[in-house]
C-alpha cells in the first residue's frame, strides 16, 4: 500500500513538471526569490498563492499518508530547502515534489525557505499544515443563509436556535468540516462540505434541522441541532411615515389618522410622488389616483410621478398586512389650481363695447360718452367661478369686483383706459382685459344765475336777454355771473357797449361797467363751455326817465308788469293784448290796475290757455307815463306759458295722438324736439336728472285742450 502511494506520489510530481514547462527560466534578477508557484495537491491553500504572500494554511484529508508538495521559484538560480515542524532543511529541486513528509495529526509548520545564487537573500514560506485524525467528527463552522447562530459556532457546542421573520419560508445550512475526508448530512440527506444545502422548508413557529457528522474512520458520529423559529405573519397594516412631493400634508402626519388635506398645488405642477413607509416592513404598500386602480408602490420610496387632474383629485393609499387580511387606507385631497385667468363677457353701461366680446380678446373700445358721463359701470362674468377679478381706471389702484355685477368707474376728460384683471384660482396667472374710452368735453355754457348790482334780474337759465332800467345817478354796474355746479371747466367774459371781454371767475363781480348817459347800454356775457361752445348772454341797460317794462309775470291769468320808472298813468286795455301763438287765438285783457307812484301795473287775460303756450305780449306806445311825464315805447315781448314742468307735461300731451299715456314714443319725441333739453330741475344745465324727469312721465295720461 505504500509502494503504491509513493508511486503516485512521483507520478504527480512528473506531471506537474509537465504541466509547467514554462517555469523553467533562465536566471534573472540574482537577488529574485519569489516563487511563482506552490503545488496544492494535500489541501487547497488560504489564502490564494500570490508571491508576496509568504504564510499560508492548509486543512488536509485524514486518509492522507502524509504532507507533500513543490514548488516553482522565479529565478531558476536560486536554491530551495524545506523544514517539517523545525527538523533539519532538506534541499528541494525546482519542479521537485517534497514526497510524503512525516506529519503529525493536528497542526503542523511546513517551511520552504528560498535562497538567491549570491546569497544575499534568503526568502521563507511559512504553511500551517492541519492534518486531521481520522476519528475527528467535528464541523469547523456551520452557518445558516438569512440569519444568525445563537451562541456562535464552536464545534464544542452542539445546540443553537436562530429566528426568522415571516417572509423566510426556507434557508440553507452550510457546514464545514473539520476532516475533509469525513462526511455529514442534513435532516438525513447529504451535504457537501463547505456548499449550501438544499433549501429547507419552515413552518411557521419552531423548526428543528439536525446536522449529523461521521468521522472518516466511521467510529465517531456527531448530532448538532439548530432550532429555527419563524415568526406568525405580521398584522401591523399602519404606515410610519407618509409624504407627498411638491406640497405638504395637513395636518401632519399621524399612523392613526386615515384622511388628510394637502396644500393646493399651482397649475404648472401636473404630477407628483407619494412616498409611503410601512410601520412593519413585510407590509405592502399600494396606490390609487382618482378611482383609478391600485398600484404597488416600495414602502420608503418615492412612487412613479402620476398625473393630477386640474380641481379636486383623491389619492388613497393602502397598507395590506404581512397576513394578507389586515388592512389600512389613508385617503388624502389635494386640488390643483385652474389657469383660467378668463372672462366669458363684459358689459359696460351706459353703451356697448365696439368689437364682438371673446374670451380671447383682450383690448375693446367703445363710442365716446358725454361728459354728463361721469362714471362707466363694467360688469364681468367670470369664465371660472374660482378665479378673482379687480377693476381699475388710468392706472389707479385694483379694486375688487364680483363676478356677473357692475363695477362703477370714474371717467376723467379725453381718454380713459380701464382694466380689468383677472386672477386664476392660481394667482401666478392672470389675464388684463383693456377697456378704451373717451368722455366728451363739456357742451354745457348756461349760467346758473345771473345778478346786477346796482338793480334787479328775473334770471333764468332758458332767458338770455334782458332789459332793465337804472337811476341816472347810477354811473356803472357789475354782473355777477355764476356756473353750475360740475361744471369747472367752461368760462365767463363780460363786456359793455362792445368793448373788450374781459374774464370774470364764476361768483364774482364783474369789473364796474361803465354807462352811457342817455342812451341804451349792451351787456354782454358771454359763457364758453369746455369743448368751445359759446352761450351769449344779453343785458339791455337804460337810464332812468323813460318808463321801460323789466319784468312781466303770469300767475294763472293774473298778468303783473313791473316798470324801470314809477308810473303816474296807465292807459286802458286797449293798449294791451296778450295772442296765444300756439293756438292762434288772442287772449282778452280786462281790469287794468295799478297804484300812482308805484312801477308795478297789471291786468286780466282770459282765453284758451295751457302750459307750454307760446304768448306774445304786446304794449303799445304811451300806454304809461312816468311821474316824470315820460311815456313808454312800443315793446312785444313772447314768454312760455307755465313752469318748466309744465311746459314739458303740455308738450307731451300734445305728441300723445292717440291718448293712451305718455310711452317711449311720445318720450324721444320730446327729447328729439327743439325743446326737449330743457333745463327741468333749475341747475341751469340739461343733464341725465332732467331726462330721468321726462322719463318719469312714461305712463302718465294728461288732457290736451281743444284746438279752438
Amino acid at each position: 500500500m505504500r509502494i503504491s502511494k509513493l508511486l503516485m506520489v512521483m507520478i504527480t510530481a512528473m506531471m506537474f513538471i509537465v504541466i509547467f514547462p514554462w517555469h523553467t527560466h533562465a536566471a534573472g534578477n540574482e537577488a529574485d526569490t519569489d516563487l511563482t508557484s506552490i503545488h496544492q495537491g494535500a489541501g487547497a491553500l488560504s489564502p490564494a498563492f500570490s508571491p508576496n504572500v509568504t504564510e499560508y494554511w492548509v486543512k488536509m484529508r485524514s486518509s492522507e499518508q502524509g504532507f507533500y508538495t513543490a514548488a516553482v521559484p522565479a529565478n531558476s538560480g536560486v536554491t530551495m530547502a524545506y523544514s517539517m515542524n523545525g527538523s533539519a532543511w532538506i534541499t528541494l529541486g525546482e519542479n521537485t515534489s517534497t514526497g510524503y513528509i512525516a506529519t503529525n495529526r493536528g497542526d503542523n509548520k511546513f517551511q520552504i525557505k528560498v535562497t538567491s545564487a549570491d546569497s544575499s537573500t534568503i526568502k521563507t514560506y511559512m504553511i500551517h499544515v492541519y492534518f486531521p485524525a481520522t476519528n475527528d467528527g467535528d464541523l469547523s463552522d456551520l452557518r445558516i443563509s438569512g440569519a444568525a447562530l445563537t451562541p456562535p459556532f464552536q464545534a464544542s457546542t452542539t445546540s443553537y436556535t436562530a429566528s426568522v421573520p415571516y417572509a423566510t419560508s426556507s434557508l440553507s445550512l452550510t457546514g464545514v468540516l473539520d476532516d475533509p475526508a469525513a462526511s455529514f448530512s442534513i435532516n438525513g440527506s447529504a451535504a457537501t462540505d463547505g456548499t449550501a444545502s438544499t433549501p429547507v422548508p419552515l413552518n411557521v413557529g419552531s423548526n428543528t434541522i439536525t446536522v449529523q457528522t461521521t468521522s472518516n474512520d466511521k467510529t465517531v458520529n456527531k448530532t448538532y441541532t439548530v432550532t429555527v423559529m419563524r415568526a406568525a405573519p405580521g398584522t401591523n397594516a399602519k404606515l410610519s411615515a407618509l409624504t407627498v412631493s411638491g406640497t405638504t400634508v395637513s395636518p401632519p402626519f399621524e399612523p392613526q389618522l386615515m384622511g388628510y388635506v394637502l396644500a393646493d398645488v399651482g397649475y404648472a405642477t401636473q404630477e407628483m410622488t407619494v412616498t409611503p413607509t410601512t410601520a412593519d416592513t413585510a407590509a405592502t404598500v399600494q396606490l390609487q389616483i382618482n378611482d383609478g386602480g391600485f398600484t404597488t408602490v416600495s414602502s420608503g420610496l418615492p412612487s412613479q410621478p402620476f398625473a393630477l387632474n386640474v380641481g379636486d383629485n383623491r389619492i388613497q393609499v393602502k397598507v395590506v398586512a404581512e397576513n394578507g387580511t389586515a388592512t389600512t387606507t389613508y385617503t388624502m385631497t389635494v386640488k390643483r389650481q385652474s389657469n383660467n385667468a378668463g372672462i366669458s363677457g363684459l358689459g359696460v353701461t351706459p353703451g356697448t363695447l365696439n368689437e364682438p366680446f371673446a374670451y380671447d380678446r383682450l383690448a375693446y373700445t367703445m363710442a365716446d360718452v358725454p361728459y354728463s358721463t361721469s362714471s362707466l359701470a363694467v360688469t364681468p362674468a367670470l369664465s371660472d367661478a374660482n378665479a378673482s377679478v379687480y377693476v381699475r381706471a388710468n392706472g389707479g389702484s385694483y379694486i375688487p369686483a364680483a363676478s356677473g355685477s357692475s363695477a362703477t368707474l370714474p371717467l376723467t376728460v379725453g381718454s380713459n383706459t380701464l382694466e380689468i384683471k383677472v386672477l386664476a384660482e392660481d394667482p401666478s396667472v392672470e389675464k388684463i382685459y383693456t377697456l378704451t374710452v373717451t368722455r366728451l368735453k363739456n357742451s354745457a355754457a348756461s349760467l346758473s344765475d345771473l345778478t346786477v348790482s346796482p338793480g334787479h334780474l328775473d334770471f333764468s337759465s332758458q332767458v338770455t336777454d334782458y332789459s332793465m332800467t337804472v337811476s341816472r345817478s347810477v354811473p356803472s354796474l357789475t354782473v355777477k355771473p355764476v356756473l353750475p355746479d360740475g361744471n369747472p371747466a367752461a368760462t365767463v367774459q363780460v363786456r359793455i357797449n362792445g368793448g373788450s371781454y374781459v374774464l370774470v371767475q364764476s361768483g364774482m363781480d364783474s369789473p364796474a361797467l361803465p354807462l352811457i348817459s342817455g342812451a341804451q347800454n349792451v351787456i354782454e356775457v358771454l359763457v364758453t363751455a369746455q369743448d368751445g361752445t359759446n352761450q351769449l348772454y344779453t343785458i339791455r341797460v337804460t337810464q332812468a326817465g323813460t318808463p321801460v317794462l323789466t319784468k312781466l309775470v303770469m300767475e294763472g291769468m293774473k298778468v303783473r308788469l313791473t316798470f324801470s320808472e314809477p308810473l303816474r298813468s296807465v292807459a286802458d286795455a286797449s293798449y294791451f293784448s296778450v295772442t296765444n301763438m300756439s293756438r292762434n287765438t288772442a287772449l282778452s285783457v280786462t281790469d287794468v290796475v295799478y297804484t300812482p307812484g308805484d312801477a308795478e301795473a297789471g291786468f286780466t287775460a282770459s282765453g284758451p290757455l295751457q302750459p307750454g303756450d307760446d304768448l306774445e305780449f304786446r304794449i303799445q306806445a304811451g300806454a304809461v307815463s312816468s311821474l316824470s311825464g315820460q311815456t313808454n315805447a312800443a315793446v312785444s315781448l313772447k314768454v312760455v306759458y307755465g313752469d318748466a314742468i309744465q311746459q314739458m307735461q303740455r308738450r307731451l300731451a300734445d305728441l300723445d295722438t292717440d291718448h293712451d299715456g305718455i310711452g317711449i314714443r311720445e318720450v324721444l319725441a320730446y327729447l328729439n324736439s327743439p325743446y326737449g333739453h330743457n333745463d327741468l330741475n333749475g341747475d341751469g344745465q340739461f343733464t341725465r336728472e332732467d331726462v330721468a324727469i321726462v322719463l318719469k312721465q312714461i305712463g302718465a295720461k294728461f288732457v290736451s285742450p281743444q284746438q279752438p
